[in-house]
């Protein structure tokens, strides 16, 4: 049973949040409510909870500042922030956050961070060959959604905790992690090659060997992106390749 906290210095927001979260009752419980930045650094000294449902725009300290402030002091603690605002975003996925809300909320939207909160990707009961994969990658840019479609994406990259979707010419943050982008785009021609790159073997121009037994991916972007591969995967890459 996850504790969590909500933070939203409006009560019909608050009041939302609660309604959403019902449904989901046996597996999280609503133990607080706070309107400020301050009451919940209060109830937080007081109570252990596991997350938090937290607001941007609030009086005194903002959303993100508290955030930040709570995964230095309280690692553990997951954060979802929901907000009426888009552009705070990549700043807020860069914090390591479990998800970002965009008000008004559906109870769908709600069902898929209670999955992420609850790790359901994680279950090994789970069947992966019954997972469908994506023909799109939704994107956020400037508050709007770019649709990247699977074919076009040269690579994925996590840097400063923000995960990046690379074409040709461009790249785009989103908000799914790697490990999610991984269980979903075509593992024929997809391949986590290291733990911050997903390479798209199709678009791949070089081969090379790099330092410690690793190798080095060249892409075929504007750029000629070079994509790591670690000692762990490089049999892979050469198995798919026909490297002897």
């Amino acid at each position: 049973m996850l504790n969590a906290l909500i933070i939203e210095d409006e009560y019909p927001a608050r009041q939302e949040l609660r309604f959403l979260l019902e449904p989901h009752q046996q597996s999280l419980q609503v133990v607080g409510e706070a309107a400020t930045a301050k009451e919940a650094l209060m109830l937080i000294e007081a109570m252990d909870y596991d997350v938090i449902f937290l607001d941007i725009q609030m009086p005194g300290l903002n959303g993100i500042e508290l955030a930040r402030q709570l995964k230095d002091t309280n690692p553990n603690l997951r954060v979802v922030f929901v907000s009426a605002h888009e552009n705070y975003a990549v700043e807020a996925f860069a914090i390591q956050v479990v998800d970002y809300l965009l008000k008004p909320v559906g109870s769908d939207r709600m069902a898929e961070t209670m999955r992420r909160l609850l790790g359901t990707d994680e279950n090994p009961e789970k069947n992966k060959e019954n997972i469908e994969a994506w023909s799109w990658v939704p994107c956020e840019v400037n508050g709007h959604t770019i649709p990247i479609a699977v074919p076009d994406i040269v690579y994925a990259t996590a840097e400063r905790d923000v995960i990046y979707v690379c074409t040709a010419h461009d790249r785009f943050p989103t908000r799914f992690t790697l490990q999610e982008l991984q269980e979903r785009l075509p593992a024929q021609t997809f391949l986590r090659t290291h733990r911050s790159f997903i390479a798209n073997l199709n678009h791949v121009k070089e081969i090379m060997p790099y330092f410690n037994g690793t190798y080095l991916l060249k892409m075929k972007d504007k750029v000629q992106s070079e994509v790591v591969v670690s000692r762990t995967n490089v049999r892979r890459v050469k198995e798919l390749f026909n490297i002897m």
